[in-house]
């Protein structure tokens, strides 16, 4: 898509740009659902965030790769961050099967993630342009902002449960 955009050859800075935005995303969502206590309104954020930044990569990548790296960077950050609130309501929710929850919810990420990655490959070998690619991926990831949104009209609240569980210092 990079490539399409922009004539980018070597996508390795951006794909660190993207595992920057993770590692950040990861580190600051833990305390940030602890201090707010916010998990509905920080994950229907953080999806909103996802679906912008996949819905404007094709557009800065063609206007100027540092707005690509924006992109990707936010994106990372995002999509790293979903997990946190996603396992902090889980453990709420069922704490008592809270492992089994944990793993299920994790093979579930990575199904997700192969499922995505084999129906991205059958859209390009389809003939959809590589810089289209990102818009389907928003148009996925707004369905799911969607699904979140109606779902959260008429769900009980839950306990409130450090991310850091019984580890919890300083």
């Amino acid at each position: 898509m990079l490539a399409a955009a922009g004539g980018v050859g070597e996508v390795a800075p951006y794909l660190w740009a993207w595992g920057a935005g993770g590692v950040l995303g990861s580190v600051l969502a833990g305390p940030l659902v602890d201090r707010t206590g916010r998990v509905r309104m920080l994950v229907g954020g953080v999806l909103a965030v996802i679906v912008l930044a996949q819905a404007l990569l094709p557009s800065l990548a063609a206007a100027a790769l540092p707005g690509a790296v924006v992109a990707l960077v936010a994106w990372g950050m995002a999509g790293w961050a979903l997990q946190v609130p996603q396992q902090h309501r889980l453990l709420a929710l069922c704490a008592e099967r809270g492992t089994i929850a944990l793993a299920l919810n994790n093979s579930a990420l990575y199904l997700g993630s192969a499922v995505g990655s084999a129906l991205g490959g059958l859209a390009l070998g389809a003939g959809l342009a590589p810089y289209a690619l990102p818009w389907a991926a928003a148009g996925v990831a707004a369905e799911g902002l969607a699904l979140h949104l109606a779902a959260g009209r008429g769900s009980r609240v839950v306990a409130r449960v450090s991310t850091l569980g019984c580890y919890e210092h300083s």
